[in-house]
Parts: C-alpha cells; structure tokens; sequence
C-alpha cells in the first residue's frame, strides 16, 4: 500500500476529482496550502509600500492506493498538474509508503480499509 500525494494548482481540482474517480480510486483527501518557489516570485505594490509574493495558492491531494495501481495513478496526477508553458515548479507528486490501514467505522485494516 502506498500514498500518492500531489500538489496541484486549485483550478486542476475538478479535473484531478474527475480522473480519480474515473480510474476507480477509492477516495481522496484534498488539504489547501501555500507553496513557495524561487520562480513564483513577484513584486506587489500595497499601499505605495513594494511586497515580495512568493507564496501562491495550491491544494494538496491523498490517495491511498494498492502498489499495482501507483504507476497508473502518478501518471494521471502528473498529467493534470503540467503546464505547457512551464516556470511553475510548485507541482509535485511524491509516494510514501504506508505500513497499515484501518477504517474507523469498521475496524477494517490493511487492503479491505481502502
């Protein structure tokens, strides 16, 4: 068992929800951030005072997932959070290996808990 997290940008959510579900993950767990990069950077003018902005909007997906379904499910996550015109390096997907599982409501642990 693994967790596939990814940063995405919040405009992506919809379609990253969409293809989840479409591919059959049992579920997700979408947090929001801020996510800092040195190519985000921007210069803002509040007040006549100039203001560094290097923190943008971003959210965070979970998925728990069996080892065969990793490669699939990485793949589909890395193709929506791309950008075709790039300078965006706030995206990420990352895999964690996870040790056990339990459903609250059921006691259910390890595969069936998914």
């Amino acid at each position: 068992m693994k967790l596939i997290t990814a940063v995405i940008r919040p405009d992506d959510l919809e379609i990253a929800r969409r293809a989840l579900s479409a591919f059959g993950a049992p579920g997700m767990t979408v947090t929001p951030l801020l996510a800092a990069s040195r190519w985000n950077r921007h210069l803002e003018v509040y007040r006549a005072e100039v203001l560094v902005a290097d923190l943008v909007p971003r959210l965070r997906i979970d998925v728990l997932a069996d080892d065969e379904d990793v490669p699939d499910l990485v793949a589909l996550l890395a193709r929506i959070g791309r950008r075709p015109r790039g300078g965006d390096d706030t995206g990420r997907v990352w895999i964690s290996a996870v040790e056990q599982v339990v459903r609250l409501r059921t006691g259910e642990r390890g595969e069936p808990a998914l």
